[in-house]
C-alpha cells in the first residue's frame, strides 16, 4: 500500500482528540480540536491546519 493511502486511513477525530487531550493536559483547560483542509502533498507526507479552542474562559471560576 503507498504511503499517502496509509496516511488517508488514519483516523482524524482520533487524532483530533488525542491533540485536545495534550493541549488540555498541558494547560488544566478543557480544549476541543478540529482538523480542517488536509492535502496530501508527496507519497509519504500530509499537511494540514487544525483549530484548537477552548470554552472554559466563558466559565465563572469557583474561588
Amino acid at each position: 500500500m503507498e504511503l499517502e493511502n496509509k496516511l488517508k486511513e488514519v483516523n482524524t477525530r482520533a487524532l483530533e482528540q488525542a491533540i485536545a487531550k495534550v493541549i488540555t493536559d498541558a494547560t488544566g483547560w478543557d480544549y476541543s480540536c478540529t482538523i480542517r483542509a488536509i492535502q496530501y502533498v508527496n507519497t509519504g507526507t500530509a499537511e494540514f491546519s487544525l483549530t484548537v479552542e477552548t470554552t472554559d474562559w466563558l466559565m465563572p471560576k469557583n474561588d
